[in-house]
């Protein structure tokens, strides 16, 4: 009896063990899509319904959504704004918004290719980066003001624009005032995620390629997500 009890806490403890193990995994895996923001540039001014389709659940959205709801996938929302050909947009009410706003939790890979960025070199560093993967000067200027201080948070950090993941688990559709689905001539979405690092943290160096040349009706977005240091 007593080799039994033994053997039945073995087995409890190494369940134990491999749980707290996947869930530090999960946790670390899941993440938060932090402040994704959308910018519509048509040619002309019009009336756009814009949905998001996401493999998750929503957090703080701003505007608020004119619809929203619960689907086997996650959650749908979708906002119907005048958008015109400098970005502004404008809800029903008259008020206006650079951009479409969300945040939520979400399951995200750790990828391994990417950069280590030392807290100097944060803002040239993005400044490249940004340029490079097709943001114009005032997307780059509000990606840095809230990113910036992210990175130089940590002497050094890993960084990574590897967007496939989030791209598979975020989608969005466009339809005009008759319900016409509208398809952007160029659609630009550049995914940052980060996590601490050291100055012996070595990494696959990530190679982007440049961003397509805008044309047309174009949407930008921009994101990014703050994960835990990897242990590997």
């Amino acid at each position: 009896m007593k080799k039994a009890l033994i053997i039945l806490s073995c087995v409890v403890v190494a369940v134990l063990a491999f749980a707290t193990a996947f869930l530090l995994v999960y946790e670390r895996e899941r993440g938060v899509s932090e402040k994704p923001v959308l910018y519509l540039y048509p040619q002309e001014e019009q009336q756009l319904t814009v949905t998001l389709d996401l493999e998750g659940s929503l957090d703080t959205v701003y505007p608020a959504p004119d619809g929203q709801r619960a689907t086997e996938r996650g959650t749908q929302a979708s906002w119907t704004v005048t958008a015109s050909p400098d970005g502004t947009l404008t809800d029903a009410s008259g008020r206006t918004y650079p951009y479409l706003f969300w945040d939520g939790p979400m399951r995200q890979e750790s990828p391994q290719q990417g950069f280590v960025v030392a807290r100097e070199d944060a803002v040239p560093f993005l400044e490249e980066k940004l340029a490079l993967l097709g943001l114009s000067d005032r997307e780059s200027a509000d990606f840095i003001t809230y990113w910036a201080p992210r990175i130089r948070a940590y002497e050094y950090t890993f960084v990574s624009f590897d967007a496939s993941a989030y791209t598979q688990r975020a989608s969005y559709s466009f339809t005009d005032e008759a319900g016409a689905t509208v398809t952007p001539d160029t659609f630009i979405r550049v995914f940052m995620t980060i996590r601490e690092a050291d100055a012996n943290t070595v990494v696959q160096p990530q190679t982007l390629a440049p961003s397509p040349t805008r044309s047309g009706f174009t949407v930008v977005e921009w994101g990014g997500t703050e994960q835990q240091k990897s242990h590997r």
